[in-house]
């Protein structure tokens, strides 16, 4: 039994081996080879798409925080509005209520005048009467309408003239 092989052997093996790699060269490596730069193109697209679909994610990001930050901003214009508005409200209330207190106090003040006129009138024909009463006392006598005006000037003239001191 030897080892090496017969040169029949050699011959067959290589002229088989030289018919298969020319039927695979002819029929089954062009399909292979079409399927696999299919694939490498397939590959190359996908990839491609995929750095696409980066850059735009990327972009749309960019485009989300910029948004974001433009709501924040305009939600800190809406509150310091609010505030602005608040205070502008709280500052007319109290202008309000000052003049209403202000308005109150005038009327209190009319009226209060009106009492004291009141009370001065009802004084002075207190006066008068009283003045009259202890003049007819001290008299002891009858007085005619004339005495009476003449008393009732005097007694009127004479209250004026202390309420003015």
């Amino acid at each position: 039994m030897s080892i090496t092989p017969e040169i029949n052997q050699v011959i067959y093996s290589t002229v088989s081996f030289l018919i298969l790699w020319f039927l695979l060269a002819k029929y089954a490596f062009p399909p292979i080879l079409r399927i696999l730069k299919e694939r490498e193109e397939k590959i190359s697209e996908s990839l491609q798409k995929a750095e696409e679909t980066r850059a735009e994610a990327e972009k749309l990001l960019q485009e989300y925080k910029r948004r974001i930050e433009e709501a924040r901003e305009e939600a800190q214009k809406i509150v310091e509005q609010g505030r602005k508005m608040g205070e502008k409200m709280r500052e007319d209330v109290v202008k309000k209520a000052e003049e209403e207190a202000a308005h109150i106090l005038e009327r209190a003040h009319e009226e209060i005048e009106r009492e004291k006129e009141k009370a001065f009138k009802e004084l002075q024909k207190r006066s008068v009467e009283l003045a009259v009463d202890l003049a007819s006392k001290l008299v002891r006598k009858t007085l005619s309408p004339e005495d009476h005006r003449e008393l009732i000037e005097e007694a009127l003239s004479g209250v004026k003239s202390s309420n003015e001191n």
